[in-house]
């Protein structure tokens, strides 16, 4: 999954503009956040390009200064995890980096993010410290 981000959105017209012509052309939107202006696509970053050429093409500018971030889905499992106070502070941890929760796997109380590798590594380091 990549992440992009959209400087000229600014309503949930341009959230449902953008999502048809992304659909309309074989991509598969998994999130808009109109508060950051991004939006998650499920595909590789070499289609950056093509991506930024359909926005481009209803008036959309995708911010070049912003990286494009390439997500991926990850489980975190550790024992810390399983106290609450523990789990508390680390839900924070991932609130504040941007870090999306999208479920649990309850059986080996895993975490199961949506982040960048080097998101991962940093929350794996939070725990590792608490």
């Amino acid at each position: 999954m990549i992440k992009l981000i959209v400087t000229n959105m600014s309503c949930g017209h341009c959230q449902l503009k953008i999502n048809a012509e992304l659909e309309a052309n074989n991509y598969k939107v998994v999130k808009i956040d109109m508060s950051k202006n991004s939006v998650l696509i499920n595909t590789s970053s070499d289609q950056v390009n093509k991506i930024k050429r359909i926005l481009d093409s209803i008036n959309y500018v995708v911010d070049n200064e912003t990286p494009v971030l390439d997500i991926e889905e990850h489980t975190i499992w550790d024992d810390k995890l399983d106290d609450d106070l523990n789990y508390e502070t680390f839900t924070t941890y991932l609130f504040n980096n941007e870090i999306s929760i999208i479920g649990f796997n309850d059986e080996d109380f895993g975490v199961i993010i949506l982040c960048t590798v080097t998101q991962l590594h940093d929350a794996v380091e939070y725990i590792n410290q608490m």
